[in-house]
Formats: structure tokens, C-alpha cells, sequence
């Protein structure tokens, strides 16, 4: 679950940067095709936040049911 959660926001990433109107992808490609640096930056650092707290959560989880039902 830990590896699949991250590469989820990746799928739904790439799946903004083909079709969406807005969301994160479309904002990196479109800030990307302006050469506006910083506000890719700052979508990729959001991504990055996103990716670490879900993965966080993941891995909080099955300490909690480690704990409770594990050896």
C-alpha cells in the first residue's frame, strides 16, 4: 500500500498532464510552457507534501494494526 499510494498521485498526475482543464498537472504544464519556475516549484513541492503525508498515513496504519493484531 506505501508503494502504491505514491505511485497513485503520480498516475494522477500524468493523467492531468494529458487531459485535465486544472489541477496540479495542468499547472505545471502550463506554468512549464511560460517559463514560470518558480510556480512549478511550488506545484511540485505541494506534490511532494501530498506524497509524504499520504505515504505517512499508509505507514501509520499498519503500525497501528502491527501493534494491535501483529507478533
Amino acid at each position: 500500500m506505501k508503494i502504491s499510494m505514491t505511485l497513485a498521485i503520480i498516475g494522477v498526475i500524468v493523467g492531468e498532464f494529458i487531459t485535465s482543464q486544472r489541477g496540479l498537472g495542468y499547472i505545471i504544464l502550463f506554468a512549464g510552457s511560460r517559463f514560470e519556475t518558480a510556480i512549478v516549484m511550488a506545484a511540485l513541492l505541494v506534490l511532494c507534501i501530498v506524497g509524504l503525508v499520504l505515504y505517512g498515513l499508509v505507514a501509520l496504519t499498519e503500525q497501528i494494526i502491527m501493534k494491535r493484531f501483529g507478533e
